[in-house]
C-alpha cells in the first residue's frame, strides 16, 4: 500500500479548551467499547421531520451515543509538580490553537493524527494519533454537542472519533448497521465512504456521499439515515453544506446538483464534462459555487443561471482540493502543484510545485493565508503560508 495523506481538515480556534486531557485505563478502554448505542428499527413511520424551517427554535438532544463527550471535563486542580514536562505541556489546549485533522495511510498502518498550530506562538506539532482498522479516505469534524471527528472509509461505516480521549481503541459511536443474520435491518451505505459534510446551521445533520450513488443525510439525535438521494449514475465524489442557507447542499457526481434537501427530490443539475472531484461555496455570494473536476478544469456556477460563469484548465490532471476567501481561489491537484488564482479576473497568481502527488486541501479560517496540504511521496503534509508560500514544519 502506497504511503499518502488523503484527507485534511482545520479545526477552528477555541473547540478544545482543556487544561488536561483524558488519558484512560484498561478497564475505563474496556467499559467505553463495550458501550453501544440504543438500536431500532428504521421506518418511515418513526422518521421525525429536521425542522429545516425552524432550526433555531429547536433544542439537541444530549443523551445517547454522543454523551460520552460529558467524560472531557477537566480540573485545573488536578495538576502537580510531575505535570509540567514537556509532554504533559504539549497536551494543554490554549484559546487560540487549531487543530489540523490528518488521515494519513502508511504502508502497514493508517492512522487519524491530530496536530496542534499556534499562529501567535508558531508552535505546531503532533498531539495524538488514533490507530485506524481501514483506510480513510474523508474526514469531517463536527461540534455538536463535543469534539468528535467523523471518518469514512472502504468499510461502508462511518466511524465517530471523540478527539478528547487519548488512548481510544474503538470509536464512540458509528453510523451505519450491518447484520448477517437479519439483512432487512440494515441501514447506511454499501461501499466505500466518498465523502462527508457537517451542517453547522443544523449541528445534528451529517451528509454522506458513498461509491454505492447514493447521499445520506444522517440524524446524529438517532444516529440513522433520515433522507437518502439516489440516481446519480455515477459515485458521489464531494459534498458541501451551503454557508448561508441550512437547506441547500451541493453535491458533486458524473454531474453537479445543488439539492434543497427540504425535500430530497427537490434539485437543480448542471452537466459536466467529466467527473466532479470537488466542491467550494463561495464564502462570501451564496449565489456561487465553485467546480474543481477530472479533467483538471475549474468552473463558477451562479445558481440562478441555466450555464456557468467561467470555466477554465486549472490543472493537467484531476482537481483534488478548492479553498475560497476574499479575492482569491486556491486549487490542489495530482498533477503535483498548488496554484493561487485571482477570483476576480481568474489569472493564476503564484504556483508552488511539489514532488509528489497532491491529495487533500483545506483552509484555516483563524488565518485565511494559511493551508494544509496532503499528498504523496515527499509531499505528506505540510502546512504553508499563501503570502510567501513559506512551509510550516512540524
Amino acid at each position: 500500500m502506497t504511503s499518502f495523506i488523503p484527507c485534511v481538515k482545520w479545526v477552528k480556534q477555541g473547540v478544545s479548551l482543556h487544561q488536561n486531557t483524558i488519558k484512560l485505563s484498561q478497564q475505563e478502554l474496556k467499559e467505553l467499547t463495550e458501550t453501544k448505542p440504543k438500536e431500532k428499527e428504521l421506518s418511515k413511520s418513526d422518521k421525525k421531520d429536521y425542522g429545516l424551517d425552524n432550526y433555531d427554535e429547536e433544542e439537541m438532544d444530549m443523551s445517547g451515543a454522543m454523551s460520552i463527550s460529558g467524560l472531557a471535563v477537566y480540573n485545573n486542580t488536578d495538576f502537580n509538580d510531575s505535570d509540567t514536562d514537556s509532554d504533559k505541556l504539549d497536551e494543554i489546549l490554549k484559546p487560540d490553537d487549531n487543530l489540523v485533522l490528518v488521515g494519513n495511510v502508511k504502508k502497514n498502518e493508517c492512522s487519524l493524527e491530530v496536530y496542534v498550530y499556534n499562529g501567535n506562538d508558531k508552535d505546531f506539532y503532533i498531539h495524538h494519533d488514533i490507530i485506524l482498522k481501514h483506510p480513510p479516505l474523508c474526514l469531517e469534524w463536527f461540534g455538536s454537542i463535543g469534539n468528535f471527528c467523523a471518518l469514512g472509509s472502504m468499510s461502508a461505516m462511518i466511524e465517530v472519533w471523540d478527539l478528547d480521549l487519548i488512548g481510544c481503541l474503538e470509536p464512540t459511536f458509528r453510523l451505519g448497521r450491518k447484520k448477517k443474520k437479519n439483512p432487512e435491518s440494515n441501514y447506511g451505505h454499501t461501499d466505500a465512504i466518498l465523502d462527508i459534510a457537517w451542517n453547522e446551521h443544523l449541528p445534528h445533520i451529517l451528509a454522506s456521499g458513498s461509491v454505492d450513488e447514493t447521499t445520506l443525510l444522517w440524524d446524529l439525535e438517532t444516529n440513522e439515515p433520515h433522507t437518502r438521494m439516489e440516481n446519480f449514475g455515477d459515485h458521489v465524489q464531494s459534498l458541501k453544506w451551503h454557508p448561508f442557507e441550512s437547506q441547500t447542499l451541493a453535491v458533486g457526481s458524473s454531474d453537479f446538483y445543488v439539492y434543497d434537501c427540504r425535500t430530497y427530490d427537490t434539485y437543480k443539475s448542471w452537466n459536466i464534462k467529466g467527473k466532479v472531484e470537488k466542491t467550494h461555496w463561495d464564502p462570501s455570494n451564496g449565489f456561487l459555487c465553485y467546480v474543481g473536476t477530472d479533467r483538471g478544469q475549474l468552473i463558477c456556477y451562479d445558481c440562478r443561471a441555466d450555464k456557468p460563469l467561467w470555466k477554465y484548465r486549472g490543472h493537467e490532471n484531476e482537481v483534488t482540493g478548492i479553498y475560497v476567501w476574499d479575492k482569491f481561489i486556491v486549487s490542489s491537484s495530482t498533477d503535483e502543484t498548488l496554484k493561487v488564482w485571482d477570483r476576480e479576473n481568474k489569472h493564476l497568481i503564484k504556483i508552488r510545485e511539489f514532488s509528489g502527488a497532491l491529495h487533500s486541501l483545506d483552509g484555516c479560517t483563524d488565518n485565511p493565508f494559511l493551508v494544509a496540504v496532503g499528498g504523496s511521496g515527499t509531499s505528506k503534509f505540510q502546512l504553508f503560508d499563501i503570502n510567501d508560500f513559506s512551509l510550516k514544519t512540524c
